[in-house]
């Protein structure tokens, strides 16, 4: 199969003419989209680019200069039109939360790549694998929200969904002569439920700092309090949050709580350069959250730690042998036909049936097709 030469990029600016595009692309009989933010540039994580491709043209829609983007989730919304993503989980999630976009008939040469036993399945990677096409990756961390965007960033932007219709027909053939295309379709209808959800709940974000949760109380009223001057430093700047301070910095400042400049030179994790810019502040701010009352600190609930199941633990070791056993003959990562987290449930919920294994969450039936129904109950039951 030929790779086509990807024509140059219409950019769309305005709602006739996002319009119009759409209606050309709802002709086709699949779409590749693509998006990009600014998360590590900006405060706020939006879509700052839309990309669009079909076999015969691409675009690049503004966000910033189409108020309206509706066309686009009537597109990813019609169930007659294949819309191609690669890694469509993220583009899904930032396409509800901004617009509240949601996709039908999905399909993913991310996810047809993995279950196709690919060793390597970044877009870059594939693309050059098998049209031995090379992106750039000078771009990858480009701040998408500036304008105007570079001859560039509007090449590499288009290159990511240019070549994608090419690349779902060559991972399809791939998918058919393994016999694994059911495999992958299962996937895909999965990807319809994706929704954007909030990693933590509103005022307690500062709980998602890696380590958090094992500081006390007194700490963790610190960490809230540098977690808030933090946000609204890089509110005001619009920076992304790490880019004032970083999380280890936020956990080595809660933990030692220091109340002097000289103390503050003194922490490992602190760089001086933070410790002069920021050190007037960071102390005031540590030095209030220590003189919070006690009654206001907050406190982690922690849950009793569950005794060790000494039989949960043996079904989900005869389980991990299965899994080991199978991975080879399909050429698969063993996470990828069982996660960990799957096994425990099935351990958990001791299945004596077919029956019983379809109400195991996250089970694929594919999964069940590679370990096998009786397999898996034996695996379950023995001992």
């Amino acid at each position: 199969m030929s790779l086509p030469t990807p024509t140059v990029p219409t950019l769309i600016t305005d709602g006739p003419a996002l319009r119009a595009l759409v209606e050309r692309l709802a002709l086709a009989p699949r779409v590749a989209l693509d998006t990009e933010a600014a998360s590590f540039h900006r405060y706020v994580d939006r879509v700052y680019l839309v990309q669009a491709s079909s076999d015969q043209e691409s675009a690049l829609i503004d966000p910033l200069l189409v108020a309206d983007l509706a066309p686009i989730g009537r597109l990813l919304a019609d169930p007659t039109i294949e819309i191609v993503f690669h890694d469509a989980d993220y583009d899904l999630r930032i396409l509800h939360r901004d617009y509240g976009f949601v996709g039908r008939h999905i399909w993913d040469t991310r996810v047809a790549a993995q279950l196709c036993g690919e060793p390597a399945f970044g877009l870059s990677a594939l693309l050059e694998k098998h049209f031995g096409v090379r992106l750039s990756k000078q771009l990858q961390r480009a701040d998408w929200s500036q304008r105007p965007l570079t001859d560039a960033m509007i090449a590499y932007a288009a290159a990511d969904t240019a070549y994608l219709p090419a690349l779902r027909d060559r991972l399809a053939e791939q998918l058919a002569t393994l016999g694994r295309t059911h495999w992958a379709e299962e996937e895909f209808v999965r990807l319809e439920a994706v929704r954007w959800s909030p990693r933590a709940a509103e005022g307690e974000e500062f709980l998602s700092v890696k380590g958090a949760k094992a500081l006390r109380p007194a700490q963790l009223m610190v960490l809230r309090a540098l977690w808030e001057w933090r946000d609204a430093r890089a509110r005001a700047q619009d920076r992304a949050s790490f880019r004032v301070l970083g999380a280890d910095i936020l956990l080595a400042l809660a933990r030692e709580a220091p109340e002097t400049l000289e103390a503050l030179l003194r922490t490992r994790a602190v760089p001086e350069s933070i410790a002069r810019r920021h050190g007037a502040e960071l102390i005031e701010v540590i030095r209030a959250a220590r003189a919070t009352p006690e009654s206001e600190w907050p406190r982690v609930e922690r849950r009793p730690r569950q005794r060790p199941d000494p039989e949960l633990e043996e079904r989900v070791g005869r389980l991990k042998v299965l899994r080991a056993a199978q991975a080879p003959a399909v050429g698969l990562d063993p996470g990828l036909i069982g996660a960990n987290a799957v096994l425990v449930a099935i351990a958990r919920a001791a299945p004596r049936s077919a029956a019983d294994l379809d109400a195991v969450p996250d089970l694929r039936r594919w999964q069940r097709e590679i370990l096998g129904d009786e397999a898996l109950l034996a695996a379950v039951a023995q001992g």
